[in-house]
């Protein structure tokens, strides 16, 4: 769109032409497009202006009213009628659409209609006005940026980076940092970080209406996420959302993106390029993000107050509350429904609880050290938190009879129970168990069984005598048993060189005659 001529340009189109320069002159002199000159030439010579009888030239509103009066664009509407109307109707913020509706039974028109001839007669006329905020003292504006791909030296591949910056207010001094997601951990991790390099906490923190801060959106009460919530309560700041679609009332941080954006992030980029490297390395990132902030950013005029961030800060930073003694510990918020095998499932590892919660909503609070499970309210389980992904965390107090004797069939379970019969027991089971051509679970929990009916102290000597004879089977134990061979006195069968030797069978004058 052609920029507007002002009235002093106006008036000197119709000066010249008084003094009779053609309009190819003009144009080359005064730089006005020839289509301007053309119709100005024409609107005086209706008004006579240009006629030597005339003693002066009109005044510039004269000029200016004349010449824009003849716009196609001002010519009459059918819409005209209603333009009171239509003002207060686009004052009260209503839609073209509902626009027409209201208005269609009195002026035949489209929709697209009514947009047009607001948007250029109706809109134009209501000034829009802001409200410029004052630099509040003790309040952090905080958001996420999108930078592109980055090189992640960890993951060894191109991942989409992102800036978080947590500005000041007031001063304009900001924490900036890279990451490669936005997930609530990191997000509250990044305002940690800012905190300490703050040196303390701001009054009130002002985020935008992401997942991680507000579960809900809404202009009169928003739903705080609870995770988030918690971090407020131990730090002791206040979390002032902004309005949905108002991304405005934080313009400071915006801005302090876009800056990142523009000034540091291109430049970084293109350094980047000239190394041979089509995506920025993620690890030379930071400490040149630091470098920039120590050296243009934070040392940079701001022009509405004359001061630097560095400057600006030093008066702001006695105004923030002292951090807290210990480092907060982010508290993730989860809920999920109890798995028919009694388990529930967080962070690629599971956990069990009370078996009776089998298919209920339960709710999940867990840190970097542990992991709480409630349900309606009360704890029902606690666990340390996995110290691998896909780890089976398990009480077995929260275990069914069913999985419990499932447990208890299996190796670990047969040893375990062995081990508390008996040392002989646990030898003899784990022999069996070493069978790698055939099960011996079976075997193994028979003699196990023989404690129940035999006593542990029979079990374990009649175990020992079928491993001193070579014979660690079920049948060699119970026959033992049976016949009450444990309790005879064991005989070596090795002499004194570690060879056997044979004996008699039979007792001395068994074949004497009588």
């Amino acid at each position: 769109m052609a920029r507007e001529k002002s009235t002093m340009e106006l008036k000197e189109i119709v000066t010249r032409l008084k003094l009779g320069h053609s309009i190819k002159q003009i144009h080359r002199e005064i730089g006005i497009h020839k289509t301007v000159i053309r119709k100005l030439k024409k609107i005086a010579r209706a008004h006579n202006w240009l006629a030597s009888s005339a003693e002066k030239l009109p005044a510039e509103e004269d000029i200016y009213a004349a010449y824009y009066g003849t716009d196609q664009s001002k010519s009459p509407h059918a819409l005209d009628a209603l333009s009171d109307e239509l003002k207060k109707y686009a004052e009260d913020k209503l839609s073209y659409v509902v626009i027409h509706q209201l208005i269609r039974s009195r002026v035949s028109c489209s929709a697209s209609t009514v947009r047009r001839y607001m948007q250029s007669r109706i809109e134009t006329s209501i000034p829009k006005s802001v409200v410029l905020r004052p630099r509040e003292m003790g309040v952090m504006e905080v958001d996420f940026g999108r930078l592109g791909a980055m090189y992640d030296d960890s993951e060894k591949r191109n991942r989409v980076a992102y800036i978080f910056s947590g500005r000041l207010r007031c001063s304009a001094k900001a924490f900036r940092t890279v990451v490669f997601d936005q997930k609530q951990e990191t997000f509250w991790e990044c305002h940690i970080r800012a905190f300490e390099y703050f040196g303390g906490v701001p009054e009130r923190v002002v985020p935008d209406n992401l997942k991680a801060a507000v579960v809900k959106a809404s202009f009169t009460d928003p739903v705080v996420n609870r995770g988030y919530h918690d971090l407020a309560e131990y730090y002791g700041f206040l979390i002032d959302p902004c309005q949905p679609y108002k991304p405005q009332h934080k313009g400071g941080v915006e801005n302090d993106i876009k800056y990142v954006k523009r000034n540091f992030y291109a430049g970084y980029r293109e350094r980047q390029r000239q190394k041979g490297r089509d995506a920025p390395f993620a690890r030379e990132c930071l400490p040149a993000l630091r470098e920039w902030e120590r050296d243009i950013a934070d040392k940079r005029i701001l022009r509405s107050v004359g001061l630097s961030p560095n400057e600006l800060f030093i008066q702001e930073q006695p105004v923030l509350r002292p951090l807290p003694p210990e480092r907060f510990d982010p508290v993730t918020w989860k809920q999920c429904t109890v798995r028919r095998d009694g388990r529930i499932g967080f962070d690629r590892s599971t956990y069990t609880v009370p078996d009776i919660l089998t298919g209920k909503e339960v709710l999940i609070a867990a840190n970097s050290r542990n992991i709480r499970i409630f349900h309606r309210h009360c704890l029902v389980a606690e666990h340390l938190r996995a110290s691998r992904p896909y780890q089976d965390v398990v009480k077995p107090e929260h275990l069914s009879y069913r999985a419990l004797a499932f447990i208890e069939h299996t190796r670990e379970g047969l040893l375990h129970r062995a081990k508390a019969v008996g040392p002989e027991v646990e030898n003899l089971v784990r022999l069996l168990l070493e069978d790698r051509a055939v099960s011996r679970q079976r075997a193994a929990w028979g003699i196990l069984s023989l404690a129940q009916k035999y006593g542990p102290l029979r079990v374990n000597a009649a175990c020992a005598r079928a491993i001193a004879y070579d014979a660690p089977r079920y049948d060699t134990v119970k026959r033992i048993l049976e016949q009450k061979l444990d309790a005879l006195p064991e005989h070596s069968t090795l002499d004194s060189h570690g060879q056997g030797h044979l004996t008699f069978a039979r007792e001395p004058g068994y074949f004497n005659t009588h």
